[in-house]
């Protein structure tokens, strides 16, 4: 047989083979070669598939597969030979994943790509669900762009339309691990432990820190500094780790007190050493008792009595009037 008998024969054989397979079909095939943009893959007999370099790739842009991987692709062409496309079945497959996690209550690690109105677009392996933003945290930082190309665990809590609408929350798997962890964190809170906590929430009279495991200890504002705290967003915001002492705790009505200065250093120890009696020391004033709107008055004992009226004072013997009747 001559050569071009030999190429004709070879075209009617792989279009012979190209006939064997119908688009959409779903197959299995072996990668023998790399081109500049396309990957041969062996799919049985004498025909090879072709399939784009680009669906071969990971998120970073590289390869992640090599000669002699098999891989699972679907026809989308037959003219002229078998052309292979993973889209499709790589979309579906990682939407069963992520369609049995939800049955099974199973976590899922997600990638925040960016801040969008009310939440977080989140990326689960190649697909997209949304994070609300009550649901990114337990304690609600002030600053939503923190959470922007952080990679946390998840549990998804809707998922509807085939995979179109899903719905996760890193909150409730949060809550379910502090509670896991409570029985330990409990043990752990005694009068006089260092912990380390985190800013849940921070009100007028001072803050509530999560300890762990959903238990929140309170660090009065008069706790948290020597010198005088006007409001206690001066010294922490929510979303702050800290490290405080544990003060009191009170079994009966579930209350921790917490404590900050006390893992400071107090001035006070130093004054015997800094001051001496006589010295002149130049001060600042930093609150007045009265108030504002007080101005100085002279004390009641150091003003001038009133002069007497006018007239003849009233005899001390004289008898009482009588009333008119």
């Amino acid at each position: 047989m001559s050569e071009p008998e030999e190429d004709f024969a070879a075209m009617f054989e792989a279009s012979v083979k190209a006939r064997q397979f119908d688009r959409g079909q779903t197959i299995e095939g072996t990668i023998v070669a790399f081109g500049p943009k396309v990957a041969f893959v062996n799919v049985g007999g004498k025909g090879e598939a072709q399939i784009e370099l680009e669906e071969l790739k990971d998120a970073e842009g590289d390869v992640e597969f090599s000669v002699g991987d098999r891989i699972q692709a679907m026809v989308v062409s037959t003219a002229g030979g078998i052309v292979l496309s993973r889209k499709g079945v790589r979309n579906a497959a990682t939407q069963r994943e992520i369609e049995d996690a939800y049955q099974a209550g199973l976590a899922v690690e997600g990638k925040v790509e960016k801040a969008v109105k009310g939440g977080y677009e989140v990326r689960i392996a190649r697909e997209r669900a949304f994070c609300p933003l009550s649901q990114i945290d337990i304690a609600r930082s002030t600053d939503p762009s923190v959470h922007e190309g952080q990679t946390y665990t998840f549990k998804i809590i809707e998922y509807k339309d085939g995979g179109k609408d899903i719905v996760v929350s890193r909150r409730k798997q949060l809550e379910e691990e502090q509670k896991a962890s409570a029985a330990d964190v409990r043990r752990s809170i005694v009068v006089g432990a260092v912990l380390s906590g985190r800013v849940a929430s921070v009100v007028d009279f001072g803050a509530f820190v999560d300890l762990g495991g959903g238990i929140q200890g309170l660090l009065h504002v008069s706790e948290m500094g020597w010198s005088r705290v006007t409001h206690p967003n001066e010294v922490v915001a929510p979303g702050d780790e800290i490290t405080v002492l544990v003060l009191r705790v009170d079994d009966g009505n579930h209350r921790i007190s917490l404590g900050l200065k006390q893992l400071l250093n107090d001035p006070w120890v130093a004054v015997a050493t800094t001051y001496e009696v006589g010295q002149v020391r130049t001060g600042k004033v930093t609150s007045n008792s009265s108030p504002a709107s007080r101005r100085w008055r002279t004390p009641p004992r150091l003003r001038p009595r009133a002069a007497p009226a006018a007239g003849p004072r009233p005899s001390p013997w004289a008898p009482p009037r009588r009333s008119r009747s």
